[in-house]
């Protein structure tokens, strides 16, 4: 099978690099606190630590939300699209989430 498309151009600007790359390990923290959050409940202390929570969700998801904000800007990206599909999904979710609550 043959394909008519040019070839990558992988990045190689350093800062978007170093963005990129701050963005996902960002991803990856909130990732890991959300997953604690589930394992050992929100309302819990992490035993190791003994930080809350849900206090270090809210600072994985702040760190997630800045580090995507400098994305938006650096990269020049549609916030209007953003923002329309942000909203879309929101509404997709809030009426599955309506749908799980009824099935309660």
């Amino acid at each position: 099978m043959s394909f008519d498309c040019p070839p990558w151009n992988p990045e190689t600007d350093p800062v978007l690099l170093a963005l990129l790359g701050k963005f996902i390990e960002e991803l990856s923290e909130c990732s890991h606190m959300a997953a604690r959050c589930l394992i050992q409940g929100i309302g819990e202390v992490e035993p190791v630590t003994m930080l809350p929570n849900r206090g270090e969700l809210e600072k994985e998801i702040a760190d997630v939300l800045a580090t995507a904000e400098l994305v938006c800007i650096n990269l020049r990206l549609d916030r209007r699209a953003m923002q329309e599909r942000q909203i879309s999904k929101m509404s997709h979710l809030d009426g599955w989430h309506a749908r799980l609550r009824k099935e309660q």
